[in-house]
Protein backbone atom coordinates (compact mmCIF):
# COMPACT_ATOMS: atom_id res chain seq x y z
CA UNK A 1 0.00 0.00 0.00
CA UNK A 2 1.38 3.46 -0.88
CA UNK A 3 0.34 5.95 1.60
CA UNK A 4 0.66 9.83 0.31
CA UNK A 5 2.41 11.85 3.26
CA UNK A 6 -0.02 14.42 4.80
CA UNK A 7 2.26 17.32 3.56
CA UNK A 8 0.96 16.25 -0.02
CA UNK A 9 -2.12 18.07 -0.74
CA UNK A 10 -4.04 18.07 -3.96
CA UNK A 11 -4.78 21.57 -5.73
CA UNK A 12 -7.87 20.03 -6.84
CA UNK A 13 -10.45 17.22 -6.11
CA UNK A 14 -13.05 15.89 -8.46
CA UNK A 15 -15.12 13.84 -5.79
CA UNK A 16 -18.17 11.53 -6.61
CA UNK A 17 -20.42 9.16 -5.07
CA UNK A 18 -20.57 5.73 -6.52
CA UNK A 19 -24.41 4.16 -6.17
CA UNK A 20 -24.31 0.30 -6.02
CA UNK A 21 -28.31 0.61 -5.79
CA UNK A 22 -30.53 0.75 -8.45
CA UNK A 23 -34.75 1.40 -8.90
CA UNK A 24 -36.78 -1.43 -10.46
CA UNK A 25 -40.17 -0.21 -12.67
CA UNK A 26 -43.13 -1.47 -13.16
CA UNK A 27 -44.01 -2.52 -16.74
CA UNK A 28 -45.86 0.76 -17.20
CA UNK A 29 -42.40 2.40 -15.98
CA UNK A 30 -44.89 4.20 -13.59
CA UNK A 31 -43.82 2.73 -10.47
CA UNK A 32 -40.09 2.27 -8.89
CA UNK A 33 -39.28 0.26 -5.73
CA UNK A 34 -35.75 1.27 -4.55
CA UNK A 35 -33.61 -1.15 -4.05
CA UNK A 36 -30.22 -0.44 -2.05
CA UNK A 37 -27.08 -2.59 -2.06
CA UNK A 38 -23.96 -3.04 -0.27
CA UNK A 39 -20.95 -1.40 -1.95
CA UNK A 40 -21.80 1.84 -2.54
CA UNK A 41 -18.24 4.11 -2.23
CA UNK A 42 -16.50 6.91 -3.11
CA UNK A 43 -14.32 7.87 -5.97
CA UNK A 44 -11.99 11.19 -6.28
CA UNK A 45 -10.62 12.47 -9.47
CA UNK A 46 -7.12 14.73 -8.22
CA UNK A 47 -4.51 16.89 -9.61
CA UNK A 48 -1.56 17.43 -7.45
CA UNK A 49 1.04 20.67 -7.47
CA UNK A 50 4.18 20.54 -7.79
CA UNK A 51 6.81 22.58 -6.66
CA UNK A 52 9.71 20.99 -8.55
CA UNK A 53 11.28 18.39 -11.05
CA UNK A 54 12.09 16.39 -8.28
CA UNK A 55 8.62 16.48 -5.90
CA UNK A 56 7.14 15.31 -9.41
CA UNK A 57 9.82 12.41 -10.12
CA UNK A 58 8.60 10.98 -6.30
CA UNK A 59 5.06 11.70 -7.08
CA UNK A 60 5.12 9.66 -10.47
CA UNK A 61 6.97 6.57 -8.87
CA UNK A 62 4.22 6.83 -6.23
CA UNK A 63 1.85 6.87 -8.82
CA UNK A 64 3.04 3.90 -10.76
CA UNK A 65 3.34 1.62 -7.13
CA UNK A 66 0.27 2.53 -6.10
CA UNK A 67 -1.51 1.33 -9.44
CA UNK A 68 -0.25 -2.54 -8.38
CA UNK A 69 -0.05 -2.27 -4.42
CA UNK A 70 -3.27 0.62 -4.09
CA UNK A 71 -3.04 3.61 -2.62
CA UNK A 72 -4.22 5.57 0.64
CA UNK A 73 -4.30 9.60 0.95
CA UNK A 74 -5.83 12.06 3.19
CA UNK A 75 -9.54 12.72 2.35
CA UNK A 76 -9.66 16.54 1.28
CA UNK A 77 -12.12 18.05 3.79
CA UNK A 78 -12.82 21.23 1.76
CA UNK A 79 -11.08 23.78 4.07
CA UNK A 80 -13.35 22.26 7.05
CA UNK A 81 -12.06 21.80 10.53
CA UNK A 82 -13.62 18.46 12.32
CA UNK A 83 -12.25 19.35 15.36
CA UNK A 84 -10.42 17.52 18.08
CA UNK A 85 -12.37 14.01 18.20
CA UNK A 86 -10.18 12.30 20.53
CA UNK A 87 -9.61 8.60 19.72
CA UNK A 88 -12.51 6.92 18.30
CA UNK A 89 -12.92 3.49 18.02
CA UNK A 90 -15.69 1.19 16.70
CA UNK A 91 -17.78 0.31 20.14
CA UNK A 92 -19.41 -3.14 19.30
CA UNK A 93 -18.32 -5.88 16.60
CA UNK A 94 -20.57 -6.67 13.71
CA UNK A 95 -22.20 -3.64 13.30
CA UNK A 96 -24.30 -2.91 9.80
CA UNK A 97 -27.01 -0.20 8.59
CA UNK A 98 -26.34 3.21 8.61
CA UNK A 99 -25.28 3.79 11.61
CA UNK A 100 -21.80 3.24 13.59
CA UNK A 101 -21.24 2.93 17.48
CA UNK A 102 -18.19 4.53 18.74
CA UNK A 103 -16.23 5.27 21.54
CA UNK A 104 -13.19 7.09 22.74
CA UNK A 105 -14.57 10.70 21.60
CA UNK A 106 -13.98 13.49 23.23
CA UNK A 107 -17.05 14.23 25.80
CA UNK A 108 -19.08 16.58 24.36
CA UNK A 109 -17.99 16.55 20.44
CA UNK A 110 -19.70 17.54 17.98
CA UNK A 111 -20.04 15.45 14.20
CA UNK A 112 -21.68 17.55 12.28
CA UNK A 113 -23.76 16.85 8.75
CA UNK A 114 -21.64 16.64 6.27
CA UNK A 115 -18.33 15.69 7.97
CA UNK A 116 -16.19 12.41 6.75
CA UNK A 117 -14.99 9.47 8.84
CA UNK A 118 -12.80 6.56 7.51
CA UNK A 119 -13.22 3.28 9.38
CA UNK A 120 -10.45 0.61 9.30
CA UNK A 121 -11.09 -3.12 8.86
CA UNK A 122 -8.83 -6.17 10.16
CA UNK A 123 -6.20 -5.50 7.59
CA UNK A 124 -6.46 -1.78 8.36
CA UNK A 125 -8.20 -0.66 5.06
CA UNK A 126 -9.71 2.09 5.26
CA UNK A 127 -13.57 2.62 4.00
CA UNK A 128 -14.58 6.12 3.61
CA UNK A 129 -18.05 7.51 5.25
CA UNK A 130 -19.67 10.93 5.21
CA UNK A 131 -21.78 12.07 8.34
CA UNK A 132 -25.87 11.96 7.41
CA UNK A 133 -26.60 13.61 10.71
CA UNK A 134 -25.15 16.04 13.48
CA UNK A 135 -24.59 13.78 16.62
CA UNK A 136 -22.76 14.55 19.93
CA UNK A 137 -20.37 12.56 22.14
CA UNK A 138 -22.00 11.83 25.92
CA UNK A 139 -20.57 12.10 28.79
CA UNK A 140 -18.46 8.75 28.37
CA UNK A 141 -17.32 9.29 24.68
CA UNK A 142 -20.26 7.37 23.20
CA UNK A 143 -21.62 8.02 20.24
CA UNK A 144 -23.93 6.32 17.77
CA UNK A 145 -23.12 8.33 14.11
CA UNK A 146 -25.29 8.51 11.20
CA UNK A 147 -23.45 7.74 7.98
CA UNK A 148 -23.97 7.28 4.39
CA UNK A 149 -23.23 4.36 2.51
CA UNK A 150 -24.42 1.78 4.48
CA UNK A 151 -21.36 -0.24 6.05
CA UNK A 152 -19.90 -2.62 3.68
CA UNK A 153 -17.59 -4.84 6.66
CA UNK A 154 -18.17 -6.69 9.56
CA UNK A 155 -15.80 -4.21 11.89
CA UNK A 156 -13.90 -5.53 14.86
CA UNK A 157 -14.74 -4.21 18.04
CA UNK A 158 -12.01 -1.36 18.85
CA UNK A 159 -11.31 -0.73 15.05
CA UNK A 160 -9.88 2.84 14.67
CA UNK A 161 -12.04 5.55 13.34
CA UNK A 162 -10.50 8.59 11.55
CA UNK A 163 -12.52 12.07 12.24
CA UNK A 164 -9.91 14.39 12.92
CA UNK A 165 -8.41 13.10 9.32
CA UNK A 166 -9.95 10.80 7.61
CA UNK A 167 -8.40 8.80 4.60
CA UNK A 168 -9.56 7.49 0.92
CA UNK A 169 -8.19 4.20 -0.04
CA UNK A 170 -8.46 2.30 -3.41
CA UNK A 171 -7.01 1.89 -6.78
CA UNK A 172 -5.57 4.05 -9.07
CA UNK A 173 -8.23 3.84 -12.06
CA UNK A 174 -7.64 3.32 -15.56
CA UNK A 175 -5.27 1.23 -17.34
CA UNK A 176 -2.78 4.15 -18.45
CA UNK A 177 -1.55 7.07 -16.07
CA UNK A 178 0.23 9.95 -17.92
CA UNK A 179 1.94 13.12 -17.15
CA UNK A 180 3.05 16.05 -19.62
CA UNK A 181 6.51 17.41 -20.10
CA UNK A 182 6.61 20.60 -21.39
CA UNK A 183 9.66 22.56 -22.57
CA UNK A 184 12.55 23.06 -19.93
CA UNK A 185 12.05 19.11 -18.47
CA UNK A 186 9.37 20.80 -15.97
CA UNK A 187 6.64 18.19 -15.64
CA UNK A 188 2.94 19.33 -15.27
CA UNK A 189 -0.58 18.11 -15.27
CA UNK A 190 -0.24 15.23 -12.79
CA UNK A 191 -3.39 13.64 -12.34
CA UNK A 192 -5.35 10.79 -11.30
CA UNK A 193 -8.47 9.40 -9.99
CA UNK A 194 -8.69 6.72 -6.78
CA UNK A 195 -11.71 4.45 -6.23
CA UNK A 196 -12.65 2.60 -3.38
CA UNK A 197 -12.40 -1.13 -3.91
CA UNK A 198 -15.06 -1.92 -1.11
Amino acid sequence: MIVLPSTRRPATVTPAFIDNGGTMRSATNAKGLRLNRLGSHFRAAVTMPLSAADDAMALIADLVSAKDEGLRMIYPLQGVDQGAPGSPVVDGAFQSGKSIALRGLTPGYVARKGFWISITDATGQHYLHNVRAQATADGDGRMLLPINPMLRTPYLNGAAAYLAVPMIEGEISGNEQSWQIVRGGRIVGIAFTIEEMA
